[in-house]
Parts: structure tokens; sequence; C-alpha cells
């Protein structure tokens, strides 16, 4: 898991929501990076935040899930 801030709801008028910091499994931030300039992360900041849920944003796999793998 990384801590990324993604792109987000952009119609809001609310940077935190247009640009949320959220927790990515490493499957995710692989994929994103695929992407290229279609990535929907706009920043990596870090390691796993406990704060942020323990859960990935995008696909739903838990902290315990992903070091299963």
């Amino acid at each position: 898991m990384q801590q990324c801030t993604i792109q987000g709801d952009m119609q809001s008028d609310r940077a935190s929501e247009q640009y949320p910091t959220v927790n990515l499994c490493d499957d995710c931030v692989r994929r994103e990076d695929a992407k290229g300039p279609d990535s929907a992360i706009v920043t990596k900041g870090g390691g796993y935040d406990p704060d942020l849920g323990d859960s990935c944003e995008l696909c739903g796999v838990t902290v315990e899930e992903e070091k299963g793998n």
C-alpha cells in the first residue's frame, strides 16, 4: 500500500475532494503508472497511512489481502 494523491471529483469546490489523498495497493499503483499521462495518480506520498483506511481506494483490496499476495 502507498499513500497517493489522486484525481477525484473535479466538479467539487473543495480541493480535498478534487485531489484526495488515499491508500492505493501496489498493483493499482503499477496499473496507474502504466497509463502514463492518463494516470489517476497525481503524486505518491510514501507508505501506507492507516488513518486513510485499510483498503485500496480503487480496487478495495485490504492491507491483509495485499500482504498475502
